[in-house]
């Protein structure tokens, strides 16, 4: 016998055991405080019970409003997949259940979800198809890793390190120099970016698992690219959810010396994989990270609108006037009106 009940903080305890052992560092109460912090979104965590009151399913889920102001809870925005953390079968359905009564009492316009390992198969729920995120294998041996590569991605590799163009550094003290790197692409490819303090809540609320690769130019000194890399211990994953780079060192090798250099970190760290995140089928990045050897993996995101009309976000196409008009925007507009528009197009 189950049951749903709302998170407390005398849940915490046993929700982060569970999310660590069976879930990843975004169903962690930590991750949930960045959000809450950062965004403004309202907590609609719950967590599904047994007689014992023993935690059996992890429910993430926050409310927030979409471009068209429509509510909508979840799990989770600013994250490219996170599957239901449930102890077995039964409590997975459960939480199936409990998530439209959810959407019911809070009158949320929808509910969206991200799976990957977990299938969903329902007329209720509608499915898109178009995203996928790349897992790469790790291993103790570099070269086996290397070996899983293209011919021309491992010569890239090999050489911007034979030229010595390029430093790494893990010193967090580098935010603000990676920040501006990050904003200033995120805009050319017609996004906006969170404020800073987006990204130090994750230092300040996960540090043990919060790391910051940053990629210095050596006759410079400057910062031309960098990573924030997440380490998950309990599936034996580091994320890579959010990284970017100057496209003037594209004839250098810069991707490539900094994804390397990822690897690396995420071989030292004694992890068995690395996830590259998301990437829309057939797109630029995806035929890329596909040169890595990491392996497409189909990421199933299911709207769940109870019957309503228009549930869901704005697909891409519909966007794309408005990309492009980001894109062409002055940077003292986008970098401004960034930090306060993302939150409504829970990326």
């Amino acid at each position: 016998m189950f049951r749903c009940v709302a998170y407390t903080e005398s849940l915490k305890k046993e929700w982060d055991r569970l999310a660590l052992s069976r879930g990843t560092i975004f169903h962690t109460i930590a991750f949930r405080q960045i959000l809450i912090d950062s965004f403004g979104y309202k907590c609609r965590y719950h967590a599904v019970v047994d007689s014992g009151n023993r935690i059996c399913a992890l429910l993430p889920l926050v409310e927030g409003r979409n471009l068209g102001l429509k509510k909508a809870g979840m799990a989770l925005p600013f994250v490219n997949y996170m599957d239901v953390c449930a102890t077995d079968e039964e409590a997975f359905n459960y939480s199936l259940e409990c998530l439209v009564r959810i959407k019911d009492e809070h009158r949320l316009g929808y509910i969206e979800l991200r799976l990957k390992e977990q299938n969903l198969e329902s007329p209720d729920w509608s499915l898109n198809l178009h995203n996928h995120t790349f897992v790469l294998p790790l291993e103790e041996d570099e070269e086996k890793v290397l070996a899983l590569s293209t011919s021309s991605n491992r010569n890239h590799v090999r050489k911007a390190y034979k030229n010595n163009w390029f430093e790494a550094s893990f010193d967090p003290g580098h935010l603000e120099r990676f920040y501006k790197v990050y904003v200033r692409r995120m805009k050319q490819l017609g996004s906006p970016s969170p404020d800073i303090r987006y990204f130090k809540r994750f230092f300040e609320l996960l540090p043990d698992n919060s790391h910051l690769l940053t990629v210095i130019d050596r006759q410079t000194g400057d910062v031309v690219g960098g990573m924030l890399l997440l380490t998950s211990p309990g599936d034996g994953t580091l994320f890579y959810p959010y990284g970017a780079n100057l496209t003037e060192y594209n004839n250098k090798y810069l991707n490539n010396f900094m994804y390397w250099e990822a690897v690396r970190f995420g071989i030292r760290s004694g992890l068995k994989r690395l996830d590259l995140g998301r990437s829309q089928t057939g797109s630029g990045t995806y035929k890329y990270k596909g040169q890595w050897g990491a392996k497409p993996e189909q990421l199933k995101y299911l709207v769940y609108g109870g019957g309503s009309e228009g549930a869901g976000a704005p697909d891409k196409e519909s966007l794309s006037f408005f990309i492009n008009l980001w894109k062409a925007a002055p940077a003292f507009i986008t970098n401004e009106a960034g930090k306060r528009l993302i939150k409504y197009l829970m990326p």
